[in-house]
């Protein structure tokens, strides 16, 4: 497991500030840019949706290396859900806790 280089965890942990209470997400792809999405969940405080469209997008030509998201007020241990969306979309997640600064990498079993 490889953690992305640091300006481009400070600029995920900066969408998560932002985010703040909700919960943040986005996308970092194989090159390293990390695409901020929009939460479209219903529950933003303690869940995460992205456009079903824009994972389709990138995951076609497999460019996704993480789908991120936040944690706030909590540590970035994986809920059963997150486990079992992850395992679900066959995609590593990582979660990172705000303001806490912790990442965790999820891999699909």
């Amino acid at each position: 497991m490889v953690f992305p280089p640091l300006k481009i965890l400070d600029k995920i942990f900066l969408a998560a500030e932002k985010a703040a209470p909700y919960e943040m997400c986005g996308l970092l792809l194989q090159n390293g840019d990390f695409i901020e999405c929009e939460n479209l969940a219903d529950d933003k405080k303690n869940s995460f949706k992205i456009d079903s469209k824009i994972v389709v997008k990138y995951q076609l030509n497999s460019l996704i290396k993480y789908i991120v998201h936040s944690h706030y007020m909590s540590d970035c241990k994986p809920s059963q859900h997150d486990i079992d969306c992850c395992n679900a979309q066959r995609i590593p997640y990582m979660i990172v806790s705000y303001p806490q600064k912790e990442v965790f990498i999820l891999e699909p079993a």
